[in-house]
């Protein structure tokens, strides 16, 4: 059995994006599937899978069902799911994650329409990037009581090392966090949409982790966004297809390529996960669109504007939009291939790959515009 081709995303949809509202984490995550289900002209009564990753991972998360979680069991409740033959809730997954078991669960046979469900929810007076002083076990021993996964600390000494080596200064990570302000002002969703950020004000933000300041880090929000997946043969004659034609996992990241049959010049844009902007850098490197160390001289020159040589985030990213997660990086490559990205349509955008999560945990998917 192979899955490049089998499955595809057939239908997208979002709530709105906010920095704080009243409204719960399941009223958003309702007006996401509900678009998402228009959006692939599915009744709700036929979908019979559902994958979800609900964990909450900053530092200060309550991780409570309800508040900045939302499980299986709550949202199929508040959705009235009832026909449910397959339903999978991630632990530290992501939405490439949920792509690729959506992805076997159907060409298993196991259901027919999986939706997809990823949401975030800022709760209000809790601490965001603190953490807290509950024990540490297993590995985390040697890295919690030195505060190495709060407010990111782990990504800044990754950079740092990079700095040094190869010469790039704080300005310089600045491009990254422009590039996202240009490509969030055409996203409607976006949080920072008309909001740029100048050198100047970059360089006196608040420092988080050197060299990552306030601006460098993805914002908070309150936000959801769902998908519908079938196999080829199931998707609605209505719908709009975005055929899944890699998949693959931080340990064998070029698997991505290898499965989809795909060389690196055949992918037109990429959607590469931001939490921290330095993020960016490693999988432009690590895939060769660029030699080592040279990352960010191929964002300051303007290759990764949406008129460059490899689009990058086109919708503004996690930076620009808000951070759900990665779930608005596969959103936006699937309105790419569709040729439905309005005013962000990139010029090549047959093929595009998403790339989510940290560089020891991420996963990565290519959807193109043809079954392969």
């Amino acid at each position: 059995m192979t899955l490049s081709g089998a499955t595809a995303i057939c239908g997208f949809g979002s709530s709105e994006i906010v920095r704080r509202s009243d409204r719960s984490i399941t009223a958003f995550s309702l007006d996401a599937a509900l678009a998402a289900l228009e959006d692939a002209g599915i009744a709700r009564d036929e979908i019979d899978g559902f994958v979800g990753a609900p964990w909450a991972p900053n530092a200060g998360a309550v991780n409570a069902d309800g508040a900045d979680e939302i499980s299986m069991v709550a949202f199929a409740r508040a959705m009235g799911l009832k026909n449910l033959r397959y339903t999978a809730d991630l632990y530290q997954g992501y939405s490439t994650d949920m792509v690729a078991t959506a992805a076997q669960a159907l060409a298993s046979g196991r259901c027919r329409y999986v939706l997809g469900l990823r949401a975030m929810y800022n709760v209000q007076g809790v601490s965001y990037g603190t953490g807290n002083a509950e024990p540490a076990f297993g590995n985390e021993q040697f890295t919690k009581p030195f505060g190495y996964k709060i407010g990111g600390a782990r990504f800044a000494l990754r950079i740092n090392r990079y700095m040094q080596r190869f010469g790039m200064k704080r300005e310089d990570l600045y491009e990254v966090v422009a590039l996202s302000r240009r490509h969030a002002a055409a996203n409607p969703l976006a949080v920072w949409r008309g909001k740029e950020v100048s050198l100047e004000q970059y360089m006196d933000s608040g420092m988080v982790a050197y060299p990552h300041c306030m601006f460098d880090c993805d914002m908070p929000v309150c936000g959801a966004s769902a998908f519908v997946m079938a196999r080829v043969e199931d998707v609605p004659g209505s719908a709009n297809p975005a055929f899944v034609s890699g998949l693959a996992g931080c340990h064998q990241p070029l698997e991505v390529f290898d499965m989809s049959g795909l060389k690196r010049e055949d992918v037109g844009l990429c959607q590469l996960y931001d939490g921290f902007s330095s993020m960016v850098y490693e999988w432009l490197e690590n895939f060769g669109w660029c030699g080592e160390g040279e990352a960010w001289k191929f964002v300051r020159d303007g290759h990764a504007n949406a008129d460059g040589r490899l689009p990058v985030n086109t919708f503004g990213g996690s930076i620009g939009e808000g951070r759900l997660h990665g779930i608005g990086h596969l959103r936006e490559a699937y309105l790419q291939v569709t040729g439905r990205a309005g005013a962000r349509q990139a010029a090549r955008s047959d093929n595009c790959l998403v790339q989510v999560g940290p560089y020891d945990t991420g996963s990565f998917v290519m959807l193109s515009r043809e079954a392969r």
